[in-house]
């Protein structure tokens, strides 16, 4: 039996082996436990890490049972760590920012017209266009296109964006001209709660590219 994290198979003998390979190079200085893990021969292993191991680049995934689901099904046992480091707040923060990230992905995945009317995930057959590897320009968050057949790369940023995220875009948008668009337009759009004023200046001089705030809207279920 095999699994598929976002295009890569992988099976319970490859988790096995990325679990030896966590022994052998990381356990010793591994920092960043979660109150989860995937339990094997009485070890505990972070789900997160050995996603990393298994596939390489995961992208903004949230913890919890985004990232500990293929383990289960592959007949894993997931349980509880005894004793679990707190984090700095700097990763909490970090792990904050990355969950809502994903969290806006899935949202905007699902129904990408309400981004702009029109917008269907990018599907063809070099990829989908979610988490799209853009091999040296690294991994896209959303790849969409748009009603007249344009191409448009998303880029999602928890909280304020500062003027880099404008040179990531760049290179993104320049890397799917190139390889992906042929004679299709390229566009861009950074979607992010807010913007520094630097943000702002440097989006003017990138043709093509729109900035968009989004507003968040809780939904509560019970646990």
């Amino acid at each position: 039996m095999q699994v598929t994290f976002r295009g890569k198979a992988f099976s319970y003998e490859d988790v096995e082996r990325a679990m030896e390979r966590f022994d052998r190079e990381s356990r010793d200085n591994f920092r960043y436990w979660k109150r989860y893990s995937v339990r094997h021969n009485e070890k505990d292993y972070p789900p997160k890490e050995l996603l990393r191991l298994l596939v390489g680049d995961i992208g903004k995934l949230s913890g919890g049972e985004p990232s500990y689901r293929y383990f289960r099904d592959l007949g894993f046992q997931i349980g509880e760590i005894g004793e679990v480091p707190t984090p700095s707040p700097i990763e909490e923060a970090i792990d904050t920012s990355l969950s809502l990230e994903a969290d806006l992905e899935e949202a905007l995945a699902a129904n990408l017209s309400q981004l702009e009317k029109g917008f269907r995930l990018y599907e063809e057959q070099s990829g989908v266009g979610r988490q799209f590897d853009a091999k040296s320009a690294g991994r896209l968050d959303l790849l969409a296109v748009d009603v007249e057949q344009n191409l448009v790369v998303v880029e999602l940023k928890a909280g304020l964006a500062d003027r880099q995220v404008c040179g990531q875009i760049q290179a993104y948008m320049g890397w799917v001209k190139a390889n992906l668009a042929g004679p299709r337009a390229v566009r861009g759009i950074i979607v992010a709660h807010e913007f520094t004023e630097r943000a702002k200046l440097a989006a003017t001089v990138v043709p093509g590219l729109t900035l968009k705030k989004y507003r968040a809207n809780f939904v509560f279920a019970d646990a």
